[in-house]
């Protein structure tokens, strides 16, 4: 059987996540699709993916054959594409990971923009907050809020999320607002669950001096959106990067408390794999996003403070990245 048709039909298994759905993609059975990868793992001499009844996982060699597999495929698409466009237009489908809040707030509010410079290009954005692994999820670039940890990611600053303490005019009315960081130990604080030090918000006073407080509430989640819509009905006070809550902040639903402490700024990345040399649809797409948030001010304008400059913004490299 023809390599390239193995290889494709692995990689399809491996981002659609199970045989039936790529059997019904080539109108074929799920016992073929089967014998397919079964093929391959023995023209290979090599176990790619190990099946149980309902689901299968990819081995190490897997991991790494689907990169390699994923690399030669997206070289093969994008040379179709080069052949069949004129040498300025941009095509294809970019597959696109971000938080939930972040893509809802700013990426889908740019994309007429984005789509006006580019009809050419399709985007498959996949929102969530948890976690996304862009080998087993088939993602071109990903949107990284907060530090990045070790990994093999390629990735880009283009950003700032500046981070606030909030709570809604009704909830300060009931309980009062706090005028040190530390009374927050008495106040209602929602917790984001997603965030690497959960319960424990830090500050920073006018003199430099460090703040650390360990807070607690009835509700806490691993969704922006619900802490987002818990604090506006002013179930309590959040922690958060502010630009969720700017249309919020300027309608009055929610007002920013402690403004006197410096919370400490989250940086923002682009990531994509590095066994996949940026496309040319990643470059434009990740260049338009980061003119884009050059001049929002919710996310630019700290730059120069926490470290980060627009030059340095340009600059790919390898770094930590798996938050």
């Amino acid at each position: 059987m023809d390599r390239l048709r193995l290889m494709e039909t692995f990689v399809r298994v491996v981002e659609t996540g199970n045989f039936s759905a790529v059997a019904r993609e080539e109108r074929a059975t799920q016992s073929s699709i089967s014998k397919q990868i079964q093929a391959l793992e023995t023209l290979l001499g090599a176990k790619l993916l190990v099946r149980s009844t309902r689901s299968h996982a990819l081995t190490e060699a897997g991991k790494r054959y689907y990169e390699r597999c994923r690399q030669v495929l997206d070289t093969l698409e994008e040379a179709r594409v080069e052949i069949q466009r004129t040498e300025n237009d941009i095509a294809g489908v970019l597959r696109v990971a971000a938080p939930a809040s972040f893509g809802r707030l700013h990426i889908v509010p740019r994309l007429p923009a984005f789509f006006e410079r580019y009809p050419q290009l399709k985007i498959d954005l996949q929102l969530d907050d948890g976690f996304v692994d862009l080998v087993v999820g088939g993602i071109d670039v990903a949107f990284r809020v907060g530090e990045l940890k070790d990994s093999r990611l390629i990735a880009r600053r283009i950003g700032t999320a500046h981070r606030a303490a909030l709570a809604s005019p009704a909830y300060l009315a009931r309980h009062g607002e706090p005028q040190h960081p530390h009374e927050l130990r008495d106040h209602q604080c929602i917790v984001y669950t997603g965030l690497a030090t959960m319960n424990e918000w830090n500050f920073q006073d006018e003199e430099g001096g460090q703040h650390a407080v360990r807070v607690n509430g009835h509700l806490q989640s691993n969704s922006s959106e619900a802490i987002r819509q818990a604090v506006v009905e002013g179930l309590g006070i959040c922690y958060t990067p502010q630009w969720v809550y700017g249309d919020d902040i300027r309608a009055g639903r929610v007002k920013p408390i402690l403004t006197r402490y410096r919370l400490p700024p989250l940086p923002l990345n682009v990531v994509f794999q590095p066994a996949r040399r940026p496309s040319i649809k990643i470059s434009h797409f990740v260049s338009f996003f980061a003119d884009a948030f050059s001049r929002d001010p919710d996310i630019s304008p700290m730059l120069a403070a926490d470290g980060a400059s627009h030059d340095a913004l340009g600059k790919l490299g390898t770094v930590g990245s798996r938050g």
